[in-house]
């Protein structure tokens, strides 16, 4: 049976760079869940990934859109949304969505992280 896990911004820019994170996306092991909000801070680095891979950029938005990842709405997760904020906010300020998400879910987080 597929663990669930919450995954952050980076591992989904690693598989679509090519990276190894691949193998653990379409491994089928797991049911990938991430923040909206994550989802649109990945879109926002579409145009640099594809210049980076010498790839159209709707080829690469297409591969994008069709990740086994599931996207949750921020009202999944707004009762958790402070206390995200209060533990990540100096940190990180682009991680209290995904954190959110991961503590109202109770799913393990994969980010890259330090």
């Amino acid at each position: 049976m597929a663990e669930p896990l919450v995954v952050d911004a980076n591992p989904i820019l690693s598989v679509l760079l090519g990276g190894r994170a691949r193998e653990v996306v379409f491994s089928g092991a797991f049911l990938l869940y991430a923040a909206q909000h994550t989802l649109f801070e990945v879109e926002k680095y579409l145009p640099r990934v594809a210049e980076k891979l010498e790839q159209d950029e709707m080829d690469l938005f297409r591969e994008f859109q069709l990740l086994p990842i599931t996207a949750c709405q921020p009202i999944l997760y707004d009762e958790t949304i402070e206390n995200a904020r209060s533990l990540i906010e100096e940190r990180d300020p682009k991680d209290i969505h995904v954190l959110a998400l991961t503590l109202t879910l109770g799913y393990p987080l994969w980010t890259e992280d330090k």
